[in-house]
């Protein structure tokens, strides 16, 4: 699920009215993470990291309501927006367990397109160190999935946090630094946490690289705190952060 952050960048025209996808497939990423796969019925744009606002109706809807924000998990390129998600089980909200309850050709709606979560390469000697937590690599896989389409490789650590080694994306995140000799995959499983001296030790002098936090709110909240005390410039950490969730 997607929450709001520090800024949203405008979507493109058409998200001015809701538009239904239609899902054409789920697919396991995760022992209880899926991605849900859906097409327009008409042309969409949007940014890698962005996110889309849905409306899925359901009945009985509890006062969480029914419209959730989630990152679009896919590139552009892919043209099919996916929300990746995980399970919440018997737990998890009316709209979760509606969404769980889809099968291809049952539609949901969209109606904006924000989010200033997106990739600035800067300059070609630029380092970037992306930080996920769970579910929070939805943008990272759009974005990499991008730079890769693109055949632009440049220099990025990324540190994914997880409750366990079954980390969505894992597969595919390391065909993408198999393709890119400048990027690397640091994992962090629990009882394991990523805090300021972690951070360091993988990126080495805190003041130079790009930051780019996204995961449960606590966690991006936590960290987006402390590396700023630790020396970060602000104009080189952006958060994401996924309300709901608890830190990984």
């Amino acid at each position: 699920m997607r929450g709001f952050h520090g800024g949203d960048a405008e979507g493109p025209p058409w998200y001015t009215t809701p538009m239904k996808l239609i899902l054409v497939t789920r697919q396991a990423e995760a022992p209880d993470v899926e991605s849900f796969v859906f097409r327009a019925e008409e042309p969409v744009a949007w940014k890698a990291g962005q996110f889309f606002h849905y409306v899925l109706h359901h009945e009985p809807t509890d006062d969480r309501g029914s419209d959730r924000w989630f990152t679009v998990a896919a590139a552009p390129s892919e043209r099919t927006p996916i929300i990746t998600t995980r399970s919440a089980g018997e737990k998890g909200s009316s709209f979760k367990k509606a969404l769980f309850a889809m099968k291809p050709g049952d539609a949901i709606e969209v109606s904006a397109c924000e989010g200033d979560f997106t990739f600035d390469e800067g300059s070609p000697d630029a380092r970037h160190v992306f930080i996920a937590g769970g579910i929070g690599i939805t943008p990272f896989r759009a974005i990499l999935k991008d730079l890769d389409d693109h055949n632009a490789t440049p220099r990025i650590t990324l540190i994914y946090a997880n409750r366990d080694a079954n980390a969505a994306y894992r597969e595919e995140l390391e065909k993408f630094a198999a393709k890119n000799p400048h990027m690397e995959i640091v994992y962090v499983i629990a009882p394991d946490r990523i805090d300021v001296p972690k951070i360091a030790s993988i990126a080495g002098d805190l003041k130079e690289p790009i930051f780019y936090v996204s995961g449960p709110e606590p966690m991006v909240e936590d960290l987006g705190s402390a590396l700023s005390a630790a020396g970060v410039p602000a104009a080189h950490l952006k958060q994401d952060w996924f309300p709901g969730y608890p830190a990984e």
